[in-house]
């Protein structure tokens, strides 16, 4: 299996005020760039392959020889599939590089219930009592379901058969993401309703995902909530420095 590392961003007015770094994916963390956390939590995971990474410069030179590099743009979404039209395998381990307090038994976890129930593909999310205990007081958004309350985190599962489908999928609902009727057009005012008002079970989330890509789709809950903590501001940058020196 390929994996795909996304470090395209540049880093956001806070952390730079904090940091004077321009590259978010060179920031230190615990003496270490950030992507190189991420690059080196990914070389143990036993179905990883090859890894891809679209990343800034000089986070490109800080990886070795073998991993395939790609500069990035400025369009997320270019960068997303730049990096999966250059992989080779069929399902691909979709990484962010801000994620500096992953292990391979994270990705692990992520990747052994993607099997389990035998998803195409996958997203992983963390429950809001898990990060409670993991990061106490973090500060995250969270989509409410009847089944819970999740938080998204930074590991995507993608079936290159499907690389089409998720492309227009992506792009329209970015286009539409502040339109109510253009994302009625793509879900269903029924859809929306029920997210709206609260009443939505993750099942049908996920029903609704998988008729639109045309493959299984649906989430892994990932017990580590290290998947969906991600370095945006000052005070993440501390709490991760805290958590790796230890």
């Amino acid at each position: 299996m390929d994996a795909l590392i996304l470090a395209g961003g540049a880093t956001p007015p806070e952390l730079f005020d904090a940091t004077a770094e321009s590259e978010r994916a060179v920031i230190c963390v615990a003496g270490k760039p950030m992507i190189s956390h991420v690059y080196e939590s990914l070389v143990p995971v036993t179905p990883v392959t090859k890894i891809i990474a679209v990343s800034t410069p000089r986070a490109l030179e800080i990886l070795p020889d073998s991993v395939q590099k790609i500069a990035s743009g400025d369009k997320m979404t270019a960068n997303l599939f730049a990096g999966l039209r250059a992989a080779q395998s069929e399902q691909v381990l979709v990484v962010t590089g801000d994620g500096p307090l992953c292990t391979p038994r994270t990705w692990m976890q992520f990747l052994d219930g993607a099997a389990v129930n035998l998803l195409d593909a996958a997203y992983a999310v963390v429950r809001e009592e898990h990060v409670e205990k993991q990061f106490p007081g973090a500060r995250r958004t969270y989509a409410r379901f009847c089944d819970g309350a999740f938080t998204g985190g930074n590991a995507f599962l993608v079936p290159r058969s499907r690389l089409e489908a998720l492309e227009n999928l992506i792009e329209t609902a970015f286009a539409a993401r502040k339109n109510p009727l253009g994302l009625a057009k793509i879900l269903g005012i029924g859809f929306i309703f029920k997210a709206a008002t609260k009443r939505l079970h993750v099942w049908e989330a996920e029903a609704k995902v998988s008729q639109i890509l045309g493959c299984k789709a649906g989430r892994v809950e990932v017990p580590d909530a290290s998947i969906a903590f991600d370095v945006d501001k000052p005070e993440d940058l501390r709490v991760a420095e805290s958590f790796l020196r230890k």
